[in-house]
């Protein structure tokens, strides 16, 4: 299996595809479970093919272009969560194709191998959630697609006009999909500067094309009267309410260390070992700054999940692989590969059970059960954390993100907020409306017309009257 992929082959690539496929195995015997972000994004998916408007008639912090794929998906394909994992698996293979092309093609290794490919897909299957569409997964694509840029600083000495413009507009791109990818600006400007020797026009040009995809998000909001909504909710709202914690620190940190341990080793190997040329050199630089930005999205982001650490694989497999190449030995050699090409896909699998037995696995899957079948077909409003009413019915008024919503639809003041909540409800007349947290009973007495088409079912629910 080594030798299979250390040749310098294309063919390799089927070899890919088809492992892409075999790791997937133990999740799918495990169970794969709905998580709650993917729950949000098929809820996004549908309003968006509905017609409705992001921000303004969606409430979210999602990335406008994140919502646009998942509008699509839905458009075409319906509320299919296969189609999201099976366009997950495209963009994966993907990433590490083009991962794999700019190491051969700058040299990054003495050899020219397909080790890097196999290596990045062993630890995509790190964690399950690594293989959902999610809108760090496809902002993290065009964060590659920058970095291949910024490696190709590494191996000429004149930087190319093209080169600079399209590093500032995937980077511009993947902000528009995520917004905690900001944090690889400061990557741009400091690689720029100091290591790819930029000067004042260039480093201004790849920050204005940084720029550009975010202005013309913005000038479409401001045509559909969205602007405000859209800036409040993308980049604001969402760093100023409570994060929502799926996986703790102590359980990434599981699904990370072995990666982490490999590249460390790398780190040294290539530290105390191994001589690189000067380009080599430069592309070490540009991974540590790659590795200092990567981990601080989690500081951006409003929750704390695995995939938000997307980023830092393709740092993992520069180094793991610069430690696999080190080793001289064959029988050494061959003994960590398996043990990387067989550990990382249990460790994914033993993670997800062991949180399948977890107490805190309701706060990262979705519940299901016969207590939720009662509003099927019928459009929902849950006003709470508990996301398993909207299994088998759709949502109704913009209020998707509780977190968001909670204190909009407490605020008594703004007039024009509470026109707007009365217009909401009145047109799109949720069929039930679950109220986890007693939000829509406060309402109720402040809104006369929609108090009068509600009665109070159960504790908590209330039902629209016929």
């Amino acid at each position: 299996m080594l030798q299979f992929f250390k040749l310098n082959d294309p063919f390799r690539l089927v070899g890919i595809l088809l492992f892409l496929g075999l790791f997937r195995l133990p999740y799918y015997l495990i169970g794969m479970p709905l998580i709650q972000p993917e729950m949000v994004w098929l809820l996004i998916g549908e309003r968006m093919a509905g017609g409705f408007a992001m921000y303004g008639e969606i409430m979210d912090d999602t990335g406008p272009f994140s919502a646009l794929t998942y509008g699509l998906l839905h458009f075409f394909f319906g509320r299919s969560l296969f189609m999201h994992h099976l366009f997950a698996a495209f963009v994966i293979f993907f990433q590490v194709t083009y991962l794999n092309f700019l190491f051969i093609r700058f040299k990054t290794y003495k050899e020219n191998t397909y080790l890097p490919a196999i290596v990045m897909l062993c630890f995509f299957h790190l964690s399950y959630d690594f293989l959902v569409l999610s809108p760090s997964l496809l902002g993290n694509t065009f964060i590659l697609l920058a970095f291949g840029q910024l490696f190709s600083q590494t191996a000429v000495n004149k930087n190319s006009t093209e080169s600079i413009l399209l590093l500032g507009l995937y980077g511009g791109i993947a902000l528009c999909f995520h917004f905690p990818l900001v944090v690889f600006l400061p990557l741009m400007v400091v690689f720029g500067m100091v290591i790819g020797g930029f000067n004042f026009q260039q480093l201004l040009l790849a920050v204005t094309a940084y720029l550009i995809p975010l202005a013309l998000v913005g000038v479409y909001f401001f045509w559909i009267e969205g602007l405000e909504d859209f800036f409040i909710e993308f980049v604001l709202a969402s760093r100023k309410i409570e994060g929502l914690v799926h996986s703790t620190l102590r359980e990434i940190g599981f699904v990370f260390f072995l990666p982490l341990l490999l590249s460390t080793w790398g780190f040294f190997a290539i530290l105390l070992v191994k001589k690189l040329y000067i380009n080599q050199q430069k592309q070490s630089q540009l991974m540590i700054l790659y590795l200092v930005c990567a981990s601080f999205t989690v500081f951006v982001a409003n929750r704390t999940i695995a995939y938000q650490f997307l980023g830092l694989i393709p740092v993992f497999t520069f180094y793991t692989v610069h430690y696999l190449v080190s080793i001289r030995k064959p029988i050494l050699q061959s003994l960590l590969f398996y043990v990387l090409f067989l550990g990382t896909p249990f460790i994914g699998a033993s993670w997800l059970f062991y949180k399948q037995n977890d107490p805190t696995y309701f706060e990262y899957a979705v519940k299901d059960g016969p207590e939720y079948h009662f509003s099927d077909g019928a459009s929902v409003l849950v006003l709470g954390k508990d996301l398993g009413y909207y299994r088998n019915a759709p949502l109704a008024t913009p209020y998707l993100n509780f977190a968001m919503a909670k204190p909009y639809l407490a605020d008594l003041e703004n007039f024009e907020n509470r026109a707007k909540i009365n217009r909401f409800f009145r047109e799109e007349r949720p069929g039930w409306v679950i109220d986890d947290e007693g939000v829509f009973g406060d309402l109720l007495p402040n809104y006369p017309q929609i108090q009068a088409m509600y009665e109070l079912e159960e504790i908590n629910r209330y039902r629209l009257k016929k």
